[in-house]
């Protein structure tokens, strides 16, 4: 449920040696695409708020809010619970979320960031990270409308609100295939970089080139762009969903959308399966594109993976730099078994009952900085585009 929170803010100033109060009003809410925001208290020109973290049983960074009212200001807006702004500040829209840039930079922390409003701004949108929601799906969709490579149909029903999820078949539709790959996304919802990735895969599959039509001829790509569905449409974190979340939830699939995602690689013989996450905010391998490796024990063909991350860094042509050296091993850092606590995740769950899968893993594609790199929608489409690559330059050898 939506809710409008108002904050007033009064200054003082001094015109013709006489004081007078200037009264603004400023709206601080959720009334966006994907909004989430809880706000406090205005307190000069410091706005206090922080994420909601609904149903997550841990503290996540996930939030988004529209801000009215506050034309030709500048405010500091203070996150009071944890840390929620990204390394290069929030994404800024000031068009109802038609463009996107890296606009409050400059003063951002860990907690805080500054921006100041134009004076005709009267609206102005703020995200932790770029937005992919249901309507971004759909105009990405209508692109290809009539394309016979392309066809759009549904997964499931989602378990929260009977929403109907959408699932892509991409490449190869006619006959059979040489062989199939699947692409998986936002099992954590508010992971939205990863969907941009897959676009960038279906569009090189679709593309007039000499490698666009390789892929059309010998491979069927299967996308499923929103795993957490309703999640990702209400703006909710995802991650550490109580009793679990989605990336844990192959162990007793209380959700439509994971039952289904396994029900797809029972039943063709899948070759490929990859499923895109993003990482933790900020620092260290947050801050680099890379796989977190599975067990060696439950790994089909080892140097088949390894093969995958050497021709991926070499065949990449991106900004987003990829190096296989960057992967983190099974058994470091956050990467162990510990971490499954809660249940399988998709790709665990994979490993252990498709034998036809010669690779099998994660992404995990950073929200805005990757070694230096600008990470933007455009960059992790480029990402997509390499996968496509190492696609052909695999199955070929």
């Amino acid at each position: 449920m939506n809710t409008s929170f108002f904050g007033r803010l009064l200054t003082a100033a001094s015109l013709t040696g006489a004081a007078f109060l200037v009264h603004a009003e400023i709206t601080v809410d959720d009334r966006l695409p994907a909004g989430n925001i809880v706000f406090e208290k205005i307190v000069g020109d410091e706005v206090f708020v922080h994420q909601d973290l609904r149903d997550t049983t841990t503290p996540w960074f996930y939030w988004a809010m529209r801000v009215k009212g506050a034309a030709g200001r500048t405010l500091t807006f203070r996150f009071t619970t944890s840390d929620a702004v990204g390394v290069r500040g929030p994404v800024v829209s000031t068009d109802a979320g038609k463009t996107f840039a890296y606009a409050a930079e400059k003063d951002a922390t860990r907690k805080s960031f500054v921006y100041t409003f134009g004076p005709e701004e009267a609206e102005t949108y703020f995200y932790e990270c770029h937005p992919y929601v249901r309507t971004d799906w759909d105009t990405f969709v209508a692109k290809y409308a009539g394309n016979p490579s392309f066809k759009v149909g549904e997964l499931c029903k989602s378990s929260q609100k009977g929403a109907s999820v959408p699932v892509a078949s991409v490449g190869c539709l006619d006959g059979t295939p040489k062989h199939r790959i699947l692409l998986s996304a936002r099992h954590h919802c508010s992971e939205t970089m990863a969907s941009w990735v897959l676009e960038g895969t279906i569009d090189q599959f679709l593309a007039g080139d000499e490698l666009g039509a390789w892929l059309r001829a010998n491979v069927e790509l299967t996308v499923v762009p929103f795993t957490d569905y309703d999640g990702v449409q209400a703006g909710d974190q995802g991650k550490n969903r109580a009793p679990h979340d989605h990336n844990r939830d192959y162990t007793e699939f209380r959700f439509a959308e994971t039952r289904a995602i396994a029900e797809l690689l029972k039943r063709k013989p899948y070759e490929i399966y990859i499923d895109v996450h993003c990482p933790w905010l900020h620092s260290d391998c947050n801050e680099f594109l890379y796989t977190p490796w599975k067990d060696p024990k439950t790994i089909h063909d080892l140097a088949l993976e390894k093969r995958f991350s050497q021709l991926l860094e070499e065949l990449q042509c991106g900004s987003m730099r990829y190096r296989a050296s960057d992967d983190i091993p099974f058994g470091v850092a956050w990467n162990t078994d510990k971490n499954y606590a809660l249940g399988m995740s998709a790709v665990r769950w994979a490993l252990a009952n498709i034998p036809s899968l010669r690779i099998c893993r994660t992404y995990e594609v950073p929200f805005a900085n990757a070694r230096g790199a600008v990470v933007t929608p455009d960059t992790c489409r480029d990402l997509g585009r390499d996968t496509a690559k190492v696609f052909k330059a695999i199955l070929s050898e």
